[in-house]
């Protein structure tokens, strides 16, 4: 097993109330009645819905209100919610990690209470509405820092501060957290990245990677690099972003497919069951819908429905790995401790 109970299978869902919105509707296989996506993935052995939180953006883009509902949404298809904490207004990735106009001009000392007071709020929020998150992701893609410019990577001392600060409040909050960096599938990045961890004693319960074969990824890069950081830092790892192309040719519904269940198949033999599982990244982006106004829907292509809201064959692939509740994989021996330690096999362990 993956985790306690059984791997992650998840889809992030953020851009949903927005394709809705834009009369974008979905079906499940062999069906003429339109459901919530939702609930179709739930059907085919999801259990884990990722939701994008930024935190002042156009009302209705990944706000606040928008995760709110979208959680209790995903409680109902009985899905836990893998919260993505931008810390950003816009989106957040190496290439970007901009401070939210809101928290411009905080020393780092301002900005480190601003982080943990805001990760505090949003929990709290969503536990008072009966729908508290699995797991907390506390910034995204941050292998080049967060909250530019305090948080850049040029500071390292600042930005793992800033890091611990969002990560204390889920620890308080009792949630499973989680460090995401992109190019899960670059080895000397992911043991260069998790090797500052260690040395800054920033503790965190899963290792979040990136993983996108139509970008150019390779999935035996894949497995070498999973591989590697399994057995030097003993760390349970989610691939939380993937995805294939289904069109144009030569790509079709196949290639999504087979990407999908080659890539299943790696993720969960990783030594030690700590290749802990898989998030399809904006399965249900179908256009006209916007994930930010003005931007349109370049994504298309990439998702687990077509253009008339039909399924494609890549959305079945979690129904063999789906078995067992889901538990989240913190407090254990053999995975994650809150502070340094050595593993049972004596391997560097956050």
């Amino acid at each position: 097993m993956a985790t306690i109970g059984g791997m992650l299978l998840g889809h992030d869902l953020s851009t949903v109330l927005q394709c809705e919105k834009s009369g974008v509707k979905y079906y499940d296989f062999d069906s003429s009645e339109c459901k919530p996506p939702e609930q179709i993935v739930a059907a085919h052995g999801a259990n884990l819905v990722r939701l994008r939180l930024w935190v002042n953006p156009p009302a209705g883009f990944s706000d606040y209100a928008s995760v709110l509902e979208m959680a209790k949404r995903a409680k109902k298809a009985n899905l836990k919610v893998l919260l993505c904490l931008h810390l950003s207004d816009y989106w957040a990735d190496p290439g970007k990690q901009f401070t939210p106009g809101a928290w411009a001009n905080q020393d780092c000392k301002t900005l480190c209470k601003t982080v943990e007071e805001y990760v505090r709020y949003i929990i709290e929020a969503l536990q008072r509405q009966g729908t508290p998150p699995f797991i907390v992701a506390v910034g995204n893609e941050v292998s080049n820092g967060i909250l530019w410019p305090t948080g850049a990577l040029s500071n390292i001392s600042q930005f793992t501060s800033l890091l611990k600060s969002g990560l204390a409040a889920v620890k308080e909050k009792g949630i499973a957290s989680m460090v995401h960096i992109n190019n899960g599938q670059d080895k000397d990045l992911v043991t260069w990245f998790m090797g500052m961890m260690v040395a800054n004693h920033v503790s965190f319960n899963y290792l979040g990677l990136s993983f996108y074969p139509a970008d150019g990824a390779k999935l035996s890069d894949l497995k070498s690099s999973l591989e590697t950081a399994a057995t030097r830092y003993n760390k349970p790892m989610v691939v939380v972003e993937v995805a294939e192309s289904w069109a144009p040719s030569p790509n079709c519904p196949e290639t999504q497919e087979s990407l999908m269940t080659e890539l299943l198949k790696v993720v969960s033999s990783v030594p030690r069951g700590l290749g802990a599982g898989v998030c399809y990244w904006e399965s249900a982006w179908v256009p006209p819908g916007e994930a930010y106004p003005g931007e349109g829907c370049h994504y298309g292509y990439r998702a687990l429905w077509n253009e008339q809201g039909r399924p494609l064959p890549a959305l079945r692939c979690y129904e063999f790995y789906a078995k067992g509740p889901l538990q989240p994989t913190m407090h254990t021996r053999r995975h994650h401790f809150w502070g340094l330690g050595r593993s049972h096999e004596g391997k560097d362990e956050l």
